[in-house]
This record gives C-alpha cells, structure tokens and sequence, in this order.
C-alpha cells in the first residue's frame, strides 16, 4: 500500500512538473506575443501621428490654394474690369486679342 501511495505521489510530482513547464512554456510565448503588440501599437501609434500631420498639411495646403485661387479669380475680374476701362477710353473692341489688334 505505501509503495503504491509512493509511485502515486512520484507520477503526480512528475506530472505536476510536466504540466508546470507546459506553462511556463505558454506564458513565456504569451510574454513574447505581448512584448510584440506592444512594439506594433507604438509603430502604428506614430504611423497615425504621421498619417494626422499629412492630412493637416494637405487641409493647410488645399486652403492656401483655394485662397490663391481666389485671389487669381478676383485679379482676373480686376484685369477684365481695366481692359473694358481702356478699351472704351480708346474706342477699341475689348474681344479683340493682342494679334488681331496688332493686325
């Protein structure tokens, strides 16, 4: 009967250390796993940063061009207002471009 207590506590030691090193095993992939979604939160965390820093230059970009734009109807509209003033000043067709006046 002990002999049988003594082979019973001798297979549960054997496998209590089979399975401990089973866990061990596990939480050090775990670990590792961990380790590695940490270091690709942190790559993604500064891709966005980036990500968010070229979308507000584009928005930054995108106003200073529709400004220009803008700017560029409204000297157009200037010029066109001039040219109307020369041309009824000088008697001359304001459809008329550079080469058909010269001509």
């Amino acid at each position: 009967m002990l002999e049988g207590l003594l082979i019973g506590g001798v297979a549960l030691i054997i496998l209590n250390l089979i399975v401990r090193d089973q866990t061990e095993f596990r939480l050090s992939r775990l670990r590792s796993d961990l380790l590695a979604l940490n270091s690709e939160e942190k790559r993604l965390a500064e891709r966005r940063d980036e990500v968010e820093l070229m979308v507000a230059q584009i928005g930054e970009a995108l106003m200073r061009a529709d400004r220009r734009r803008t700017s560029l109807e409204k000297g157009c509209g200037q010029l066109a207002d001039k040219l109307e003033q020369i041309a009824s000043i000088t008697g001359a067709d304001p459809g008329l471009d550079a080469a058909e006046a010269a001509g």
